[in-house]
């Protein structure tokens, strides 16, 4: 088997080399030492049979490699997200969120614990924490960062925002 294999790669290189490039031609000009004196180069009967090949145009190459210059660098995107921004909006994510638990949490609860039960208090005043932390959440990634055009964004903030009032709901129907 790996016999026939070497054999057949020998025919075919061997057949490629023995076809002519396209583009050059034979040098009739000048014939070679061991023509016979009865051809027609050497009586001056010279005919010439080379079939003229259309000369194959060459194209320059483009160069595609941008050089390397500080006054040539390609400005990012306005809505590319950068380091700094990532930061910026995590930053305004988790100092609404601080503010937000000390209103809703903290304070709701004493003044909620007045008037309800421990349990009612507690759970009204983390529902309605965890439905401004939503409400924050989609100003802060949907509005300012700019997903509020993602689809997967929305679908996760629509469905965070229905369980909060659901949850909302039955903390206000237990006792």
């Amino acid at each position: 088997m790996a016999g026939t294999n070497v054999q057949l790669l020998t025919f075919i290189f061997f057949s490629i080399l023995s076809f002519q490039q396209p583009g050059y031609s034979q040098d009739t000009t000048n014939p070679p030492e061991n023509i016979k004196s009865t051809d027609t180069i050497s009586n001056g009967l010279q005919i010439d049979t080379v079939v003229q090949q259309n000369v194959q145009s060459v194209q320059s190459v483009i160069d595609t490699v941008k050089s390397v210059d500080s006054l040539m660098a390609e400005k990012t995107p306005e809505n590319a997200m950068t380091n700094t921004k990532l930061f910026i909006y995590i930053l305004l994510s988790v100092l609404g969120l601080t503010l937000f638990f000390f209103i809703f949490v903290i304070t709701l609860f004493k003044t909620f614990h007045k008037k309800k039960s421990t349990r009612q208090s507690l759970l009204l005043s983390w529902n309605l924490f965890f439905i401004v932390t939503i409400i924050w959440l989609f100003i802060v990634w949907g509005l300012v960062a700019g997903f509020w055009t993602v689809a997967s964004f929305m679908i996760v903030m629509i469905f965070l925002f229905i369980i909060s009032l659901i949850m909302t709901i039955i903390a206000l129907k237990s006792k």
